[in-house]
C-alpha cells in the first residue's frame, strides 16, 4: 500500500509526540503514580514509627498518594534497612529510621552498607531520657550510677536493639559515669518501655517523643535527660515535671550532647534525581505543615528539617561519635577506623 506525503509527515509527528510524552513523563510527572510505602524498620509505638508517620500523612497529601506504613523490625534496624536499600530505584519503597541506626549499622556487623550510600533527610530529633518506673528504688541518677557502679554490668538496661538510639544513649550515659550495665535487646522502643514498666529491666534510655506520656502519668519516671538544659513537661494533672539535664551528674558528657533520635527518610544514591526532587518537595511541605508542628509540640519533638545537604554533613559527625563510643565501650564488631570512621 502505497503512503501519501501527507500520511507519512502525520505518522511521523505523531510518533515524535509518543516520545516526546513517554521521555517526559519518566520525570516527576511520572512519578508517583501509585502508592509510596514507607518501611519503618522497628515495632509499632516507637519513636520512629511515631515521627514518621506523623509526617507521612502531610506528605502524601503533597504527593496525591497514599503513604502506608509498613513496620519491619528486627536486627537493630537492619533488616528493614537492607529490605529498602535492594528494592528498585523508583521511589516507591522509601525508609523511615534513625539517623543513628544508620550511622551505626556498620559496626555493629548488622549490614555493610554507609550513610554516604543514601540521600538522607534529617526531620526531627528528641533527646534520650534516663528513665525508670515510677515505684523504682532510684530516686536520682546519682542513685543508678551507684547501684551500677557496684554491679558491673549487672543492672539491666532494656532497649530497641544494638546500636538503637535508646542503646547509644545507654552507652554514652554509662561511659560518662564509668560503668556498665546489662543490655537487654527488645524489637523497639515500646517493648523497651512496656519491659521498663513490668520490671523485667531495671533503666531504659529510649527517648522524649516514647517515654512523655508515661512520664506524665507517673508510670515512669526520668532521671536525666542526655539534654544540655533541664527540660520541663506538663504532667496530667498540669503540674510541671521537670526531667533534669545529665549535666547535672556528668558534666564530662558535655561534648556529646544533645544526644537522642534524630529520625528522617532515605532513598539510595543512586535514585534518578527527578523522583528525589519530588520527595524533596513533599518532606518540606511535611516539616513545615500544622499538623506535624502540632505533633512534635505535644511530644517533646524539635523540628529540624535539615536539607539533604545538611544531613550529609550531620551523618558524617553523628557518625564519628555514636561508633568511637560503642568502640571505646568494647561493644563495636567492626573497629570505626577500619570503615575509615575518624576519632571525633
Amino acid at each position: 500500500m502505497k503512503l501519501s506525503k501527507k500520511l507519512i509527515c502525520v505518522m511521523l509527528c505523531m510518533a515524535l509526540s509518543a516520545v516526546s510524552v513517554f521521555a517526559g513523563g519518566r520525570g516527576q510527572a511520572e512519578f508517583p503514580s501509585r502508592d509510596v510505602a514507607v518501611v519503618a524498620p522497628w515495632g509499632a509505638g516507637g519513636v520512629t514509627d511515631l515521627i514518621v508517620r506523623s509526617l507521612a500523612e502531610p506528605m502524601q497529601a503533597e504527593l496525591g498518594v497514599n503513604m502506608p506504613i509498613i513496620n519491619m523490625g528486627g536486627a537493630g534496624g537492619s533488616i528493614g534497612m537492607h529490605d529498602v536499600f535492594v528494592s528498585p530505584r523508583n521511589g516507591y519503597r522509601i525508609l523511615g529510621t534513625s539517623m543513628t541506626s544508620i550511622a551505626t549499622v556498620r559496626v555493629m556487623g548488622l549490614a555493610d552498607i554507609a550513610p554516604a550510600q543514601w540521600h538522607a533527610w534529617n526531620a526531627a530529633f528528641t533527646p534520650n531520657v534516663i528513665a525508670v518506673r515510677g515505684d523504682s528504688p532510684f530516686q536520682t541518677l546519682q542513685d543508678l550510677i551507684d547501684a551500677m557502679a557496684a554491679n558491673p554490668g549487672a543492672i539491666p538496661m532494656g532497649s530497641a536493639g544494638p546500636g538503637s538510639s535508646g542503646h547509644v544513649g545507654g552507652v554514652v550515659f554509662a561511659s560518662g559515669a564509668g560503668t556498665t550495665f546489662n543490655h537487654i535487646p527488645y524489637e523497639g522502643g515500646n517493648p523497651a518501655i512496656i519491659a521498663t514498666l513490668g520490671g523485667e529491666v531495671e533503666f531504659t534510655a529510649q527517648v522524649l517523643a516514647e517515654l512523655i506520656d508515661h512520664l506524665r502519668s507517673g508510670d515512669l519516671r526520668a532521671l536525666a535527660t542526655l539534654a544540655t538544659e533541664d527540660i520541663t513537661i506538663t504532667g496530667a494533672g498540669g503540674q510541671s515535671i521537670v526531667l533534669p539535664s545529665v549535666l547535672n551528674y556528668l558534666p564530662n558528657l558535655a561534648p556529646m550532647l544533645p544526644l537522642g533520635a534524630s529520625i528522617g527518610f532515605f532513598v539510595p544514591r543512586d535514585t534518578p534525581m527527578d523522583i528525589v526532587e519530588a520527595l524533596d518537595r513533599a518532606y518540606f511541605a511535611a516539616v513545615q505543615s500544622a499538623s506535624f508542628r502540632s505533633f512534635a509540640d505535644d511530644r517533646g519533638v524539635v523540628v529540624v528539617g535539615q536539607t539533604r545537604q545538611q544531613t550529609d554533613a550531620y551523618l558524617v559527625s553523628h557518625s564519628s561519635v555514636v561508633n568511637w563510643v560503642l568502640a571505646d565501650m568494647g561493644m563495636a564488631v567492626v573497629p570505626p577506623d577500619q570503615l575509615g570512621i575518624p576519632r571525633p
